[in-house]
């Protein structure tokens, strides 16, 4: 597509958002303060956040922080915050294979960043094979409407690395046990009465087990689930509550597989929050998310005196039709149910009944259709600054591993994406209404 096409790709997008918006002229200026605050908004640019390694290291591993400083200014270049960190990187794929690299800063002091509430740990997504820029982004909105009892906030920022700009960034919430995040008991070593030890745990079904101590699933050998938090049940005086986790997995697998699975007491129900898989299931198969087979980045926690819940949702880069294994590029077909848990849960017609009557409610409150419209809005407002991004990463008219479709333009890839969910909430839709 050339720039002239691009530029008024846009400027037809723009003028539908605001033919879309009316212009009553009898509006109350209440009325139009908050018109023009739900207008959708060009970035002329977006925050900086500077990071200069000590010595001008080379960030080169997942495992050991670098020390760094770090400067954080508004869209305008004031200074909102300058500190010192840690730094390293992180990822599986995101970090081996591409140029674009994903970080994992550790703050020495806790500290809001751009609104999001004051923690130590954040992420900064690349989002390099994703040429939207916003696959993360648009699923963490439907998370959030489809009621995900905590979903990572995220801000898009230009980030430089020892003075060198290295793109569009998605400063995000690192996922782990706090108020303001997975907000459930962190687990004390002395914890071990019966009113305590039952959480709270922070768990991830990986397959890599990159955590110290992983628990093999018991009918799934790519199945392994793996503690975030305790990171310390291996070590002496941490007996009691690593055996009290590995036997409620136990307990919960055996009474999903067991012949009384639909019983509300004796089955699956007892023991996993159920709308939480409800939701968690929505929204990874609307996305048609390779990632959610239960094999990597699926996140579980377990309440204190609760049942294991699903949630938080994590990593979309090749979801939304971004990749071309396993029917990914196709928009019909089940995915996720198809996972080991998921298929036992789908046999019960209470369970089936209750991921319907959610799908129903999410299209008669037009979320559905609000999440075509979330991509025309964030397109619209990264317009601008997704060029310097472009300029610096040359990949529109590549192909990057996985990709599904390579369209040449920044507009190109926005509607293949949008075409491709539209298409995809239309078979589901047609499949539920069966």
């Amino acid at each position: 597509m050339s720039r002239v096409s691009s530029f008024l790709a846009l400027f037809l997008l723009s003028l539908l958002y605001s033919c879309s918006s009316g212009s009553d002229t009898s509006s109350t200026d209440a009325t139009k303060a908050t018109q023009n605050a739900a207008a959708p908004q060009i970035a002329q640019a977006l925050p900086l956040l500077s990071i200069s390694t000590e010595n001008g290291a080379e960030i080169v591993s997942r495992e050991d922080y670098l020390p760094a400083r770090f400067t954080l200014k508004s869209e305008d270049g004031q200074v909102l915050l300058d500190g010192t960190t840690e730094i390293r990187g992180r990822g599986h794929d995101t970090w081996t294979i591409y140029p674009k690299k994903p970080y994992h800063m550790k703050l020495t002091n806790s500290s809001s960043l751009l609104g999001m509430p004051a923690n130590k740990h954040w992420v900064l997504l690349a989002n390099y094979s994703d040429k939207t820029l916003m696959r993360n982004d648009l699923v963490f909105q439907l998370s959030q409407w489809v009621g995900m009892e905590y979903t990572p906030r995220s801000k898009f920022v230009d980030v430089e690395l020892n003075s060198v700009y290295q793109g569009i960034y998605q400063l995000t919430e690192h996922i782990r046990i706090s108020p303001d995040r997975v907000n459930i008991p962190e687990l004390k070593v002395g914890d071990t009465a019966p009113d305590r030890i039952t959480g709270g745990y922070l768990l991830e079904i990986d397959e890599l087990r990159d955590e110290v101590f992983c628990i093999d699933s018991a009918i799934n050998i790519l199945m392994t689930f793996c503690l975030k938090n305790p990171e310390t049940l291996l070590e002496a005086g941490w007996e009691a509550q690593r055996a009290y986790i590995e036997e409620y997995l136990a307990q919960t697998e055996e009474a999903l597989f067991s012949n009384n699975f639909k019983d509300p007491v004796l089955g699956y129900a007892a023991y996993i929050d159920v709308d939480s898989a409800v939701n968690w299931y929505l929204v990874n198969e609307i996305v048609k998310n390779p990632d959610a087979d239960m094999q990597h980045s699926t996140f579980l926690f377990k309440k204190r005196n609760g049942k294991l819940t699903f949630g938080p949702v994590w990593d979309f880069d090749i979801a939304v039709g971004n990749n071309n294994f396993r029917n990914g590029d196709k928009t019909d077909g089940w995915f996720v149910r198809l996972a080991p848990w998921y298929a036992r849960m789908f046999e019960d017609p209470i369970f089936s009944a209750k991921v319907k009557a959610k799908w129903a409610q999410l299209k008669a409150t037009g979320r559905l259709d609000d999440l075509l419209k979330y991509i025309d809005k964030q397109a619209l407002y990264l317009s601008k600054v997704q060029v310097k991004n472009f300029q610096t990463w040359d990949i529109l008219s590549i192909w990057v591993q996985d990709n599904r479709v390579v369209t040449g333009s920044y507009t190109g890839e926005v509607a293949a994406t949008r075409d491709w969910l539209r298409d995809r909430i239309a078979w589901m839709d047609g499949e539920f209404a069966k």
